[in-house]
């Protein structure tokens, strides 16, 4: 089993150690491919290096991460045809390339203005994912348009992993197998290009459009709530 491993960049000085960071650490097949952004914006840059992969899987995966040994074959055991999957999330301090494994993420719902939260809970079935990182089958990436280009270049997509799992009869899925962390920009400044204002706001706007008053979606934060 393959295992296509994207990573869409831009300006991001952490990439290099990203990409030898997975293939110091993955344990099977892989392949790797990132291309640096020069317009297209994040969400057409994922779909355009998707095309490309030839992997039975998909992992999308942020420019700034460090993973765990073996981390591929771990989710690959865990995978399905109906499941979004993530491993434990936790920060990473790029400055020193380690993770800190005090703060653990295995929760992700979305409020009421279709904005993600962290929640308390195990790892297994959650409403939605964080974003930097998550395998789906190629097939399934498609089929579902994970990466749907009309919510903007930017901002969402952990919302938009969800809604599209749970509507498409999949699931989002964490698990504590592996992990990976993830380097955590809290301020405009911190950020490496200029996202425009109010970053992924158009994003969050627009799936409070279209599922606001769906009763699918209602069920599905009925499922899943704020703890």
């Amino acid at each position: 089993m393959k295992l296509s491993i994207i990573i869409p960049a831009r300006n991001e000085q952490w990439l290099d150690k990203t990409v030898e960071d997975i293939k110091l650490h993955a344990e099977g097949y892989i392949e790797i491919l990132t291309e640096e952004d020069t317009g297209l914006g994040q969400r057409e840059l994922t779909n355009k290096l998707a095309r490309q992969a030839t992997g039975d899987y998909i992992m999308k995966c942020d420019a700034h991460c460090s993973f765990s040994q073996g981390f591929d074959m771990k989710i690959l055991a865990e995978m399905d045809d109906h499941t979004i999957l993530a491993p434990l999330l936790l920060p990473l301090n790029v400055e020193t390339w380690t993770i800190n494994g005090t703060k653990q993420m295995l929760q992700f719902v979305f409020d009421k203005d279709f904005v993600m939260q962290h929640a308390d809970g195990d790892e297994g079935e959650t409403q939605c994912l964080q974003g930097s990182c998550w395998v789906i089958s190629r097939e399934n990436y498609f089929k579902w348009n994970v990466c749907d280009e009309t919510l903007g270049s930017w901002g969402g997509q952990a919302v938009e992993l969800g809604i599209t799992a749970w509507l498409n009869g999949g699931r989002c899925k964490t698990t504590r197998s592996a992990y990976y962390g993830h380097l955590f920009r809290h301020t405009t400044e911190e950020f490496p290009y200029d996202r425009g204002e109010d970053p992924g706001k158009f994003a969050s706007d627009e799936l409070k459009r279209r599922y606001e008053n769906d009763p699918r979606v209602q069920a599905l934060r009925d499922k899943f709530t704020l703890k």
